[in-house]
């Protein structure tokens, strides 16, 4: 009876080691486990395990990760990222922007953010060797300024893929350099139909945008690759031709432009939002107040 007692005891001691075994387990995992997850070396996985950025304990004479530490850790760090999983640094970013998302939020280059708080020596902390900005330090430097206005809305990567055309490539499909383009962009009438904004460290312009400054004028056009003769003579001309035409256009010459029909365009000046004169028979659309029109009606437009 006695042996039979002892024999159950020794079964309930098993079990219960078994079963705090599989616990720490699940709460923990294998240096080649972190390897794997993180798609590391030997080498790097243990470079990594030693500089004790999370919790590490022996079990069974094998050295094991606790998760919880360890996706703490993956919280707040941006350099290592998980193999297909989520993106690392949820927590980091919550509470600081890196230098190049504060000046995607201001529509600017990072290099004139470093500017600003080099020049007006305020805090940052590091991070990987890299420079973040606390948030609450980046709010109160830009409630004290009026400067800097934050930009409407951030394009993400989809949205810049499918909507977004960088300047330098949209200067390529032009044949002109991207000084020239920019250069109509700030300085020529119709270059305010461009709509552009600066997202990590580059001037992007919107593709609906882009078709609108092609439609409006014909003296920049898409050129084939082909040409590069017409593209020389084009380039020596462009300096010395306006890219103002004629004050009234058609009703056909608006549909272009705008890329809808004709019959729309009707409609447009039947409401009275810009102006229209007789011309024999015809009528004319003022062409500035129609392209001013365009610009701000650009989203349900094209």
């Amino acid at each position: 009876m006695s042996e039979v007692k002892d024999l159950t005891e020794i079964r309930q001691q098993i079990q219960q080691r078994s079963a705090e075994q599989k616990l720490t387990q699940r709460s923990t995992m294998s240096v080649p486990e972190m390897r794997k997850l993180l798609g590391l070396k030997k080498t790097d996985s243990y470079w990594l395990v030693h500089k004790n950025l999370f919790k590490t304990q022996i079990i069974g004479g094998m050295m094991r990760i606790d998760l919880e530490s360890f996706e703490k850790w993956y919280a707040n760090q941006v350099k290592y990222k998980k193999v297909g999983g989520e993106e690392p640094g949820k927590e980091l970013r919550e509470k600081s922007y890196s230098f190049k998302e504060a000046a995607n939020i201001l529509g600017i280059h990072d290099c004139d953010l470093y500017d600003i708080w080099k020049n007006e020596k305020l805090e940052y902390i590091t991070v990987d060797f890299v420079r973040r900005i606390p948030v609450d330090i980046f709010e109160k430097w830009y409630a004290d300024q009026d400067a800097y206005r934050k930009v409407t809305h951030i394009p993400t990567a989809e949205e810049m893929e499918n909507d977004y055309i960088c300047l330098q490539d949209a200067a390529d499909l032009l044949g002109i350099s991207r000084e020239k383009l920019a250069k109509i962009a700030r300085s020529e009438e119709i270059g305010r139909l461009l709509d552009s904004t600066i997202c990590n460290n580059k001037r992007w312009i919107t593709r609906k945008s882009f078709q609108l400054f092609l439609n409006a004028q014909n003296v920049y056009y898409i050129l084939d690759d082909g040409d590069e003769q017409e593209k020389s003579q084009m380039l020596q001309e462009k300096d010395t031709v306006s890219l103002e035409i004629k004050e009234y256009i058609s009703r056909q010459e608006a549909a272009e432009l705008a890329g809808v029909s004709v019959s729309t365009v009707t409609k447009w000046m039947q409401s009275g939002e810009f102006q229209c004169v007789g011309a024999g028979k015809v009528l004319r659309v003022h062409r500035q107040q129609f392209l001013n029109w365009l610009n701000e009606h650009r989203e349900g437009v094209i």
